[in-house]
């Protein structure tokens, strides 16, 4: 069996999960979708907190369509996606003690005029990428599931999850990639009654995570010159040339706590620490360690939530700080093919910090609910090379209005959400010491620049019908459009739809 047909089977067998509820369908669905239900998400990266996180089983298997054209990005991810998209998707609650979930994709498309980058996962490795002038369009597929059991001991909860998600990005025409992505995490939990409203948790997490890069080049009339990059814009000019396979080998691990009512009903705290690490390896050089990458993370919230048949309001503090740095190896290169390391560096740095405050006020009420949420997030990225000197800092503030509304039917339930958004950029600076002209390389750093400092609106329309077909089975047709406005008449849209049957 092919590794498509492996994770094929996966998805189709996930969704045939019964959801066996009495309840109805509509009834269950319109929880899942509700905001106040997702208002404390924090609290679910402990897998034995998944046991109080829905009231009723529901499972949904769909497949979809996503398309984006994006006037300005960060030139490293493209302008534009097309993906094909099937999913499945189950929460099932086995009985009052037991408690599964997972979800699986498939995902097939295409990124559309990626640059500076020839690697995949660009979030997940900058800036240590492969890179050449030219770019072009990748083609991709990505699979991916996840499965979670937590079970009830009296007044304790354990809980177990696991995901697994494999990527392979390629293109056709000079300069032609093929990456290869395997990405692990594992977490256990536990969770121990106080009283009987309060539970308090925790959960400690895994990570295993390899990328493959090959670069290959058939024109007869030449190929340009492959960069590895080491962070805004700079290269490791020792490695330029026809340097073209490496390989990523990272690891990761974090733990969490929460202290958390039961039934969503009152105060909830919680607070995480992320590790994250990798070394690029250049594969040709007899596994030379070209550069390496250290990632810590934290985050946390603190929310309220109060909640009666009639309303519901909630507000809450949200946190995150990165802090990520990169260390380059120095080698002495004494034959072509033979590198000795001498020392190395930590020469690029990138902190981001955000700080959230939201809140929310619902009428739950089935037949006719609605919701209103707003934030505002103070958010500030700051990005260093040291030797040539170049800073990127900018810092933003993005208000936020949530809305959604839902009526149901005897056969229907419609919903329709809606959000604008605006970011202000409060102060941006850029920073190059070494710039004497400009050159393809400054020039892509003047155009992410002009995107990362730029103030936008965005508007979001979101709707979703779903036809019950009998007590345990309903249809849904779903669609979602996202503009972005822009300084400089710049915009970028995206357009998902998606069908399928939730029971």
């Amino acid at each position: 069996m092919s590794f498509r047909s492996i994770f094929l089977f996966i998805i189709f067998s996930s969704g045939m999960l019964h959801a066996q509820d009495s309840t109805s369908v509509l009834l269950r669905i319109h929880e899942d979708l509700s905001s106040v239900n997702n208002f404390s998400n924090l609290i679910y990266a402990n897998p034995a907190n998944q046991h109080f996180a829905r009231r009723y089983s529901l499972s949904e298997f769909g497949a979809g369509y996503n398309t984006s054209s994006q006037q300005t990005n960060m030139q490293q991810l493209g302008n534009g996606i097309r993906q094909f998209l099937i999913h499945a998707q189950s929460h099932y609650k086995i009985d009052t003690k037991n408690t599964v979930w997972g979800n699986a994709y498939y995902k097939n498309g295409q990124r559309k005029n990626v640059r500076w980058n020839e690697s995949s996962d660009y979030q997940v490795i900058y800036p240590y990428v492969t890179a050449d002038s030219i770019g072009g369009d990748l083609s991709f597929e990505e699979y991916s599931f996840k499965g979670g059991y937590a079970k009830v001991f009296q007044k304790t909860t354990l809980g177990i999850v696991a995901e697994y998600r494999a990527l392979l990005e390629y293109r056709d025409i000079d300069p032609r990639p093929k990456n290869t992505v395997s990405d692990l995490k594992v977490a256990v939990g536990i969770s121990r009654n106080i009283g009987n409203h309060y539970a308090i948790g925790s959960a400690i997490n895994l990570q295993k995570y390899t990328q493959s890069n090959n670069l290959k080049f058939f024109s007869e009339l030449g190929a340009p010159a492959v960069y590895h990059m080491t962070g805004l814009g700079v290269y490791n000019n020792l490695l330029t040339g026809n340097k073209l396979s490496s390989f990523y080998d990272g690891k990761g691990y974090g733990a969490n706590v929460q202290l958390f009512p039961k039934d969503q009903n009152g105060f909830a705290v919680a607070v995480g620490y992320n590790h994250f690490d990798y070394e690029k390896i250049m594969t040709e050089f007899q596994d030379l360690i070209a550069s390496s990458i250290l990632e810590k993370g934290y985050e946390g919230a603190i929310s309220y939530l109060k909640k009666s048949e009639e309303q519901a309001w909630g507000t809450k503090i949200g946190f995150s700080y990165t802090d990520r740095a990169g260390t380059e190896n120095i080698f002495d290169n004494q034959t072509s093919t033979s590198y000795v390391k001498i020392a190395e560096d930590t020469k690029y740095t990138n902190q981001v910090t955000s700080v959230v405050f939201s809140g929310l006020y619902s009428i739950p009420n089935p037949e006719f609910s609605w919701s209103i949420a707003p934030s505002f997030n103070l958010k500030k990225t700051q990005t260093k090379y040291i030797d040539p000197l170049r800073i990127i800092d900018v810092q933003q503030g993005i208000g936020r209005l949530d809305f959604s509304i839902s009526k149901l039917l005897s056969q229907l339930l419609i919903n329709v959400s809606t959000s604008v958004e605006h970011s202000w950029a409060l102060d941006s600076k850029m920073k190059l010491n070494d710039r004497i002209k400009t050159n393809q390389i400054f020039e892509m750093l003047d155009h992410n620049f002009a995107y990362l400092s730029s103030a936008y609106t965005k508007m979001n329309l979101g709707t979703r019908w779903d036809y019950k077909y009998d007590a345990d089975l309903n249809f849904f047709v779903k669609t979602d459009l996202d503009y972005y406005n822009y300084s400089k008449n710049k915009n970028n849209t995206y357009f998902q739809m998606s069908l399928g049957l939730t029971f």
